[in-house]
């Protein structure tokens, strides 16, 4: 009777231990990854879906130097400053005859005496070519942006994470080398991280793709991979090699990074027909979910998944793939 009311008692405490289903998240709590909800359950597609709307429709075509970009970088302005973030900085510079600008919204860390010390960067372009809307390219990336800068405006984080709108990328990744040529040695060192978001809502497009421009894996794809496996309906999207946007000068300086785009790339790139009634809402949803899990999983209190951190992310295994433009 004894002996058997003592394996009674271990079963009871074996069961009250260990969790019936899911599996213990990286901080050896229960759960399914829960922290991931602090992001993703935020998300609001229709904000995005609003953000791509406006950009596309109401202000239109978004060359750099024109009229339409400033009307852009008001509206970038405005929508940051709406999150409360203080003191949004609007960085201009010239190239070939006119003035561009970058937009800079920067999520400082909650307690100074926990800073990680490190620094991440969700970057998108917010112009386009002349003629075209850009709804997919780039007001898709840029709507996106803005809504992760919503969600994280308020999220406990100990890495600082900068919103950057870079201007003129369609004159030749022009915003973006400006910013990345700029920085220190010291913010060189410190930022561990850039993802860039770009043409992520095309519903004539291919999957996701994570490009880098060595063809590489590096911390941002690593991050991407494994919030792909936690929190998209999708596959892992893989990674390949790949220029052509702002993640190059982030590159060129030695930071980790890597480019978000669904390839194939549609038959409307670069042409009037990228207008909003081609916009898939479900690509733009899931692309803005892998890269704020994986922005969040890098930036939250005492986890940083980077080169100092205490827990990394599951690794998962994704795969190289060919580039198909």
């Amino acid at each position: 009777m004894k002996r058997s009311l003592f394996y009674l008692l271990i079963l009871i405490l074996v069961f009250t231990m260990v969790p019936l289903s899911g599996y213990a998240d990286d901080t050896g709590n229960p759960g399914d990854h829960a922290f991931d909800n602090r992001v993703i359950k935020q998300i609001d597609i229709d904000r995005i879906y609003e953000h791509v709307s406006y950009l596309s429709e109401t202000i239109g075509p978004r060359v750099a130097g024109t009229d339409a970009e400033l009307e852009t970088v008001d509206y970038l302005v405005e929508e940051f400053e709406s999150y409360g973030y203080e003191d949004v900085e609007i960085q201009p510079f010239d190239t070939l005859g006119f003035t561009s600008y970058n937009v800079i919204a920067t999520k400082e860390p909650n307690n100074r005496n926990q800073d990680s010390g490190q620094k991440l960067i969700v970057g998108a372009h917010h112009d386009s070519v002349p003629g075209s809307p850009g709804a997919n390219d780039n007001a898709s990336g840029t709507g996106a942006l803005l809504e992760l800068a919503r969600v994280m405006a308020n999220a406990p984080v100990d890495t600082e994470i900068q919103f950057i709108a870079f201007g003129a990328e369609e004159r030749g990744l022009v915003g973006s080398r400006y910013y990345a040529e700029n920085m220190s040695e010291d913010e060189v060192e410190s930022t561990v991280g850039m993802f860039q978001l770009d043409m992520i809502g095309s519903a004539d497009a291919g999957d996701l793709t994570m490009f880098t421009v060595d063809g590489n894996q590096n911390t941002v794809t690593d991050l991407a991979a494994s919030a792909g496996a936690r929190v998209s309906h999708n596959d892992i999207p893989p990674f390949s090699m790949l220029g052509r946007s702002d993640h190059v000068p982030f590159y060129e300086r030695g930071i980790p990074a890597a480019l978000f785009i669904h390839t194939p790339l549609e038959p409307w790139y670069h042409s009037p027909e990228d207008t909003i009634e081609k916009i898939s809402t479900e690509k733009l949803e899931d692309v803005t979910k892998i890269v704020g899990a994986a922005v969040y999983h890098a930036a939250r209190p005492s986890t940083p998944a980077l080169e100092r951190s205490e827990i990394a992310p599951e690794p998962v295994d994704y795969y190289y793939e060919d580039p198909e433009l």
